[in-house]
Parts: structure tokens; C-alpha cells; sequence
């Protein structure tokens, strides 16, 4: 019997990396690809800055004491 706080029931399934064929590519394909891996891992960094801050904000707002 599961409890009703089985984290499989309030997280979402996490996104898996996948990794592109390097082999198939041309080097302006590669250079693009490139591009792009480094705006999602910016994407990604402002995405952890936010969830901090809120983190922060809501530690704060119950912080006893």
C-alpha cells in the first residue's frame, strides 16, 4: 500500500539527457549544436537561481525564532 506521500505522486518524472550522434554531424551542425547545449545549460543555471531564491524567501517567511 502506498502512503499519499509517495514522492512518485508529487514529482513529475524527471527528463532524461539524450545524447546526439556527433558522428552524423557537420562541423557547422556540431558548432550549433553547441549553441544550443549552452543556452539550455543557461536556461537551466537561471532556472536553479530562481528556485533558490524562492527557496530562500519561503525558508525565511517560516524560519521560527
Amino acid at each position: 500500500m502506498r502512503s499519499p506521500m509517495d514522492t512518485d505522486e508529487i514529482d513529475p518524472p524527471r527528463p532524461t539527457a539524450q545524447t546526439a550522434n556527433l558522428e552524423a554531424m557537420s562541423v557547422q551542425d556540431l558548432k550549433n549544436y553547441v549553441v544550443s547545449l549552452e543556452t539550455e545549460i543557461e536556461r537551466t543555471r537561471t532556472m536553479i537561481k530562481q528556485k533558490e531564491s524562492n527557496k530562500s524567501g519561503a525558508d525565511s517567511l517560516f524560519k521560527m525564532g
